[in-house]
């Protein structure tokens, strides 16, 4: 029999950031002792990501929309003492104009955002130090804006044995990100490395891991030009300058 107050058993909940302060005490004090919960977590989290990237794109009613803003317009932010925000700083036409642009997006853009800070809720679900949830805060972020860009693209490909590994990118930003689903595990001495290619050769791009599941993402270091090729390598850990291997993930962006 299980028992139902087993921190273990928030796995879900705590990778939607959907525990409250004491479930959070409790089991974020459980996930630095058991090896099994923190892979656990890992795995839901990146399944999170994958499922707010393949939503199927649909419109908000203007309904929606209303009522939403209705309640934003009755709940008003308050000042912040600690870091001197006001809310009044966002009133105007360039709040209404925000306000506009966020919510013409698809359904799928909202999901992913959702989903891409969920998974880093709390810190350091995945990481063990200051400046490794720094990156992850960061990674999130730029997924969220990637997602939310107005010219947001997407295109996908199936990998070798198994498996997909999709390209979410904006022109605008100039920034994408890869979600990969099914990729073989290495060796700890290697690294999955990233690359954007043109008819100039292949700039790296960052590296990244994946877990037992195979499924993470990752968004690309450095700068996407329009029509970029991006292509995963397997090389030494900590990578390298040119690709030294042929690539198991290529895709082109439009």
């Amino acid at each position: 029999m299980t028992d139902d107050k087993d921190p273990g058993n928030l796995t879900g909940s705590y990778a939607l950031g959907a525990v409250d302060a004491a479930e959070l005490a409790d089991f974020e004090a459980h996930l630095a002792q058991s090896h099994q919960t923190r892979d656990e977590v890992t795995e839901l989290m990146d399944t999170a990501v994958l499922l707010g990237l393949a939503a199927a794109p649909v419109q908000p009613s203007a309904g929606l929309k209303a009522s939403i803003m209705g309640q934003l317009d009755a709940h008003p932010q308050l000042p912040s003492e600690a870091t001197g925000f006001v809310a009044s700083d966002f009133a105007g036409p360039a709040a209404r104009k925000a306000s506009a642009r966020w919510f013409s997006k698809p359904v799928t853009a909202l999901v992913a955002v959702a989903a891409a800070i969920a998974l880093f809720v709390a810190g350091g679900v995945v990481t063990t130090t200051i400046t490794q949830d720094n990156f992850a805060q960061q990674q999130a972020d730029q997924l969220a804006a990637i997602n939310a860009a107005d010219d947001v693209q997407r295109a996908a490909v199936d990998l070798d044995g198994g498996g997909t590994a999709t390209l979410v990118w904006s022109n605008e930003l100039l920034r994408s990100a890869l979600v990969v689903d099914g990729l073989a595990t290495l060796p700890t001495d290697r690294q999955y490395q990233l690359w954007y290619i043109d008819g100039a050769g292949a700039r790296p791009a960052g590296v990244f891991d994946v877990a037992a599941s195979g499924s993470t993402w990752r968004v690309l270091e450095g700068t996407m030009n329009t029509g970029d090729t991006v292509g995963v390598t397997v090389e030494p850990r900590g990578g390298s300058p040119v690709p030294t291997t042929d690539p198991v993930v290529v895709i082109t962006s439009a």
